[in-house]
């Protein structure tokens, strides 16, 4: 698959490869809040010309997202420019709070969790 674009931030790499797939990499060590999850999510809306891409999330096995970031990821404004997520974890305890996220926060489109 051929890389289109991509816009690197201290904490994360967000990379728009051709049909219409864009691939979020948070970095290890990092804990995402609500600022950098909305940077995180202008970054897809420049990339994908503010029209809706299908959405990869790839974190590190140390990389956190506080409750904010997450509250902000599954809402209508934080998946404007999603048609659908994958997120893939690395660990146990990413799957289980993976898990909790798509219990808890019911994201606003379709999210399913991967292992690979």
């Amino acid at each position: 698959m051929k890389l289109i674009n991509e816009i690197k931030l201290d904490y994360a790499k967000i990379q728009l490869f051709e049909f219409k797939l864009v691939r979020v990499e948070i970095f290890s060590n990092h804990i995402i809040a609500l600022n950098e999850s909305r940077k995180i999510n202008d970054a897809i809306g420049i990339l994908s010309k503010e029209q809706e891409s299908l959405v990869l999330m790839v974190a590190d096995e140390f990389a956190q997202f506080d409750r904010s970031a997450s509250d902000f990821s599954a809402s209508a404004e934080g998946l404007k420019y999603t048609i659908a997520d994958a997120i893939v974890v690395k660990s146990l305890s990413q799957k289980i709070l993976a898990n909790f996220y798509l219990k808890f926060n019911k994201p606003a489109k379709p999210t399913k969790i991967f292992t690979h």
